[in-house]
């Protein structure tokens, strides 16, 4: 069996706070946060309106970010970006995270273990499964049995969940404008990478947003691959 050490690898124990203390940021630098559904974007006079089901928002430029629910907006647009989820399932082990100093992957049982705030994460299994349909029972006791065979002693697992990962054909994310609007742009579809490759997608968008020049031959990423 083969194994790998990565001297330098890092993680964050707590992601969530992370993202509180840049959404604190943005508030400080006069943004602006509103939580609704939007259903719909038409336009008036090339300029973007955002449709809720009671408000509506026009803008000269929007950037659709939403991870695995771009797509509900691309279709919209007449973009037919196979947008898809791989779901991958979570489980916590509250109260153990020090059994381990240092994210964990058993490649030849698919699944790794990572020690958090919340306690001990066990994460693993990959499904083309959508947005609407339940999770798998199944893929949580595989996680359950193959944690409980490496670590003994292991509790009752406190809480399970699975995350979307917006995913394409190809691996590559969609980031730049529209094809069919050049006022729409996009930024999702980063997979497995969304937490690391999110600070330098946000700043090719904004670039890209303000005009600026890109040194980055962005191309690949464009929609009009589909």
């Amino acid at each position: 069996m083969l194994e790998f050490f990565y001297k330098k690898a890092r993680h964050a124990k707590n992601p969530k706070k992370i993202l509180l203390k840049l959404f604190d940021l943005f508030l400080k630098k006069d943004g602006k946060f509103l939580k609704l559904n939007i259903q719909n974007i038409t336009f008036d006079n090339e300029k973007p309106t955002l449709k809720s089901e009671a408000q509506q928002f026009m803008f000269d430029r929007v950037v659709i970010a939403c991870g695995a629910f771009s797509k509900k907006l691309t279709d919209k647009l007449d973009e037919k970006i196979p947008l898809d989820t791989e779901r991958g399932y979570h489980i916590h082990f509250k109260g153990c995270e020090h059994l381990i100093s240092r994210p964990v992957v058993f490649q030849n049982r698919g699944f790794g273990m990572t020690p958090m705030q919340q306690g001990l994460r066990v994460v693993g299994t990959v499904e083309f499964g959508g947005l609407e349909n339940p999770a798998s029972k199944s893929r949580i006791k595989n996680l359950i049995n193959n944690a409980k065979y490496l670590l003994d002693g292991l509790p009752e697992h406190q809480d399970e969940w699975l995350g979307f990962r917006p995913t394409l054909p190809d691996y590559l994310p969609v980031i730049g404008p529209s094809k069919n609007y050049k006022n729409i742009f996009y930024s999702f579809g980063h997979h497995h990478l969304g937490w690391t490759l999110a600070a330098i997608s946000g700043k090719i968008i904004s670039n890209m947003i303000a005009d600026k020049k890109t040194n980055l031959n962005l191309e690949p990423y464009s929609s009009k691959r589909f």
